[in-house]
């Protein structure tokens, strides 16, 4: 069986810089990604103002650049969990939708609802980067969930083969889900230090989908978040000692092998993890396998894991190893086509709703700061044919892959 990685649906695509550019009057398929207006006011967050393709409703995401230190690993879920509760209460007057996504990049704050509570909606996002309510039983819980979480990532065979992996191509990136050191010594004071460090409005960026002028937007936005004096670099403080390592139980071996898949621009990626995902479900008998495109703040990580019984173990980890030349060696033009034609079709797809068009441009923006990636991202695709996807693999292949393995 082949599991093919969610990260690799048509949001990976735009949610990279690339080196295409659009012209003037962009072609219709990526004018609804194109801004109708950016600003930047002094002291306030950037923003970017869309054309809404739904009539009477607002869509608004909130951008704020989050990096974690080892020892803060994890703080960024505890306060999307503070947040996302504060907002859901304060949402029911007016049946908004809101959510909290913790990116690569940062957080993301995003509220939906009707264009004719607009000045709510945007005192909603007010309200999620306000300061944390780190005192209460939302914290405590979420704190718990953390700790659960970080110790099945130890105990879970597949997730202790990923996390060697990752640490292995990317050595500098902290884990966004924590460790078991970093959740022990967690507090509310680290957690509210994050926010204070990190969450001034000057750093933010807004996306908006709505039918409402610039001026609406910059006064609904004033007062955003905490102190400007406040905002300092991650902090390096290491991470707590004394937490015992737990070795993985597992009744099968399980293999991975990972390369660094080109920089976070590169429209290649997602097309070639899809067709190495496609290549090694015809040769898989026997053995499970999984193609995970990991989508880094700078970086792209293709993997391949494999977990076999007893006998299927040399099939499998022959098969993990060979994933990406023989998908290069089997590489046509008509799947490459295909591919890049389900990500832009899934792509605008996405973007049709104002929900979904303020996701499509902001995360697009969260990795470049340049409001034009997601128009530029989808044109970029255009330019994958199977010579440039056979130069990227040659690309990969020229590295040697980072191993990891847990056995029975």
């Amino acid at each position: 069986m082949i599991r093919l990685c969610a990260a690799i649906l048509s949001a990976t695509i735009l949610s990279t810089a690339t080196q295409a550019q659009v012209a003037p009057g962009a072609p219709s398929v990526t004018a609804p990604l194109v801004p109708d207006t950016v600003l930047s006011p002094p002291g306030g967050p950037r923003i970017v103002l869309l054309t809404s393709p739904g009539e009477g409703v607002a869509a608004l995401r909130l951008a704020v650049p989050l990096r974690e230190g080892p020892a803060e690993a994890g703080a960024g879920w505890l306060l999307r969990d503070l947040a996302l509760e504060r907002m859901r209460t304060l949402a029911r007057p007016v049946g908004a939708e809101v959510a909290v996504a913790r990116t690569p990049w940062g957080m993301a704050y995003s509220v939906v609802g009707a264009a004719a509570d607009f000045e709510y909606l945007a005192y909603l996002l007010r309200e999620a980067v306000a300061p944390p309510a780190v005192d209460g039983p939302v914290f405590a819980e979420g704190r718990l969930r953390l700790q659960g979480a970080a110790a099945e990532a130890v105990e879970s065979p597949f997730r202790r083969v990923a996390a060697d992996l990752r640490s292995q191509v990317a050595p500098g990136v902290t884990p966004l889900d924590g460790t078991p050191g970093s959740i022990q010594g967690m507090d509310g004071a680290r957690v509210r230090e994050l926010w204070l460090r990190t969450h001034q409005s000057s750093a933010m960026t807004l996306v908006v989908s709505a039918p409402v002028v610039p001026e609406v937007v910059l006064a609904a936005t004033r007062g955003m978040g905490a102190p400007e004096e406040s905002a300092r670099p991650s902090l390096d403080a290491p991470v707590p000692a004394g937490v015992r390592q737990v070795e993985p139980q597992a009744l099968r071996t399980w293999y991975g092998e990972a390369w660094a898949a080109g920089s976070a621009g590169d429209p290649h990626a997602p097309v070639v993890a899809s067709l190495v995902a496609s290549h090694l479900e015809s040769q898989a008998r026997g053995f499970e396998a999984t193609v995970e495109l990991w989508e880094l703040p700078e970086v792209f990580v293709l993997a391949v894991v494999g977990a076999a019984y007893g006998r299927d173990v040399p099939a499998m980890r022959r098969a993990v190893s060979g994933a990406l030349s023989g998908a290069r060696d089997a590489l046509e033009a008509s799947a490459v086509a295909r591919t890049t034609a389900r990500i832009r079709r899934d792509a605008m797809e996405l973007s049709s709703t104002p929900a979904g068009l303020v996701s499509v441009v902001g995360r697009a923006m969260e990795g470049t700061g340049n409001p034009m990636a997601a128009a530029e991202g989808l044109e970029a695709l255009l330019a994958v044919d199977a010579d440039s996807t056979r130069r990227f693999l040659d690309g990969i292949l020229r590295q040697p892959p980072r191993t990891a393995q847990v056995q029975p």
